[in-house]
């Protein structure tokens, strides 16, 4: 399968710098969102840690194999999360940075995806959407069961993250395998732009702009910072082509 690919990154209209960190390959069929957590600089170096870690893991990876994708992808993530861990170590100011990451791999008939966090990859088709990627937030561990109500500190938010890169030294990782079909648009956003648009209004963006998808991201973009912009807004758009 082809992949056309096209992303974009935006400050938003709150954030005086832009801690997001976007990456894609399209001959390559690879792509990174990160959304950078912490004070200061933090964040923006923990997302540009884990992009520049998995980029030069993947151009620097031989030939991988169907079977070999999954342990490729958890391995590199690891290792990029003790990057990060102990650049916070050795810098007081980067102490308690963290990020979050959806990296997509488009291999032969299939898209696999690891992802951490709140950043989201949507599946739109035949003018539905579906979000793919469950975030790691408290509310959503608490409501599916696998985090009790006394393990949470008094006063967390429910969207406060429960899983992140940078949170410990282990970091656990879904990673999906999704068929491909000729029409699929694969979103990959964080949260600048989940958080902003409600996902129906999405799906509409998207459907009246299938014959612009190189200008898709930009007016996704557009629409976040339309409604607050209130945090930074990257987009990555993956069209599976024929």
């Amino acid at each position: 399968m082809q992949v056309r690919m096209i992303g974009a990154t935006d400050v938003g209209r709150r954030r005086k710098s832009n801690q997001d960190s976007l990456y894609y390959d399209e001959a390559a069929g690879f792509g990174i969102v990160a959304d950078g957590i912490g004070g200061r600089s933090g964040g923006e170096v923990a997302s540009s840690m884990v992009v520049n870690g998995l980029r030069k893991s993947f151009l620097n990876s031989d030939r991988i194999r169907h079977e070999e994708i999954a342990p490729f992808l958890s391995s590199s993530i690891d290792r990029v999360n003790m990057e990060i861990l102990e650049r916070g170590r050795r810098d007081r100011d980067l102490t308690g940075m963290g990020t979050t990451l959806n990296c997509l791999m488009f291999v032969g008939e299939s898209l696999h995806l690891a992802h951490v966090g709140d950043s989201r990859t949507y599946l739109y088709y035949k003018k539905h959407i579906f979000q793919l990627t469950l975030d790691h937030s408290v509310g959503n561990f608490i409501e599916r069961g696998w985090l009790p109500r006394s393990a949470v500190l008094p006063g967390a938010k429910e969207g406060a993250l429960v899983r992140a890169m940078g949170l410990g030294e282990r970091v656990d990782v879904d990673i999906y395998e999704v068929p491909l079909k000729p029409g699929q648009i694969f979103l990959t956003c964080s949260d600048g732009l989940s958080g902003m648009l409600e996902d129906r209004k999405t799906a509409q963006i998207i459907t009246e702009n299938l014959d612009h998808l190189d200008s898709l991201p930009k007016v996704l973009i557009d629409a976040a910072n339309a409604a607050g912009g209130r945090d930074n807004i990257t987009v990555l758009i993956s069209h599976v082509r024929g």
